[in-house]
């Protein structure tokens, strides 16, 4: 997204001199950049938080970085880290995502999730490593259940016709998909405008604060 601040700036630097107007690039170059770090490193991290289940972990907390502008170039980005990136679009946009490799694992009702809504590495490995409980793939007899991990529960029972041992019932507890469907759920551009043209913090009394600076200053 693109924020304009032309109007802010202008507003401001209303019956400035010809000699004060060469203060504008350096005072709002320095006014865009007191803001990058508080709505990278502090208001998007909040709304994280706020947004998602149980919070958002501390990697995808730490996601937002920035570049900053120059008197010769007056535009900053706020941009998430490439691995961050890889899901946090889908979270900012929708859209749908497809797998690096054949499929993707998603939870279902009978997930055991973590706070944050996840999965946790360790309970899928402990999962895949116990096979007398559960089992990977599709269900014999029952393939409209879809490939996916099955958990064996209840009582097991002898059938005496097939001369074998009946497991039990089984049910779903994570699922392997071929695409993932996402609507946008993080107000990423709504966060950046909220500080950006905050009346309190925002880009018209930060460039004013920095504008007097620099007349001040002669730079």
């Amino acid at each position: 997204m693109k924020l304009d601040i032309r109007d802010n700036i202008k507003e401001v630097t209303k019956g400035l001199s010809r000699t004060q107007r060469k203060q504008i690039p350096y005072a709002a170059s320095r006014a865009i950049n007191d803001l990058l770090y508080p709505l990278a490193k502090k208001e998007l991290p909040k709304e994280m938080d706020d947004t998602f289940q149980g919070g958002a972990t501390g990697f995808t907390k730490r996601a937002f970085r920035y570049s900053k502008s120059n008197k010769k170039n007056l535009s900053a980005i706020v941009f998430a880290g490439t691995k961050q990136d890889e899901y946090l679009k889908y979270m900012v946009e929708g859209g749908i995502r497809f797998p690096r490799d054949r499929t993707l694992l998603v939870s279902t009702k009978n997930s055991k999730l973590n706070k944050f809504g996840n999965i946790p590495k360790g309970t899928l490995n402990k999962m895949l490593d116990d096979k007398k409980k559960f089992f990977k793939g599709v269900p014999k007899g029952q393939p409209w259940l879809g490939e996916g991990i099955f958990e064996r529960y209840g009582r097991k029972r002898y059938d005496k016709k097939r001369k074998r041992v009946i497991q039990g019932r089984i049910r779903k507890v994570a699922s392997y998909v071929d695409r993932a469907q996402y609507r946008p759920k993080f107000p990423f551009a709504e966060v950046a405008q909220t500080v950006v043209f905050s009346r309190e913090g925002g880009i018209a009394r930060t460039f004013r604060r920095r504008l007097d600076e620099a007349l001040a200053s002669g730079r």
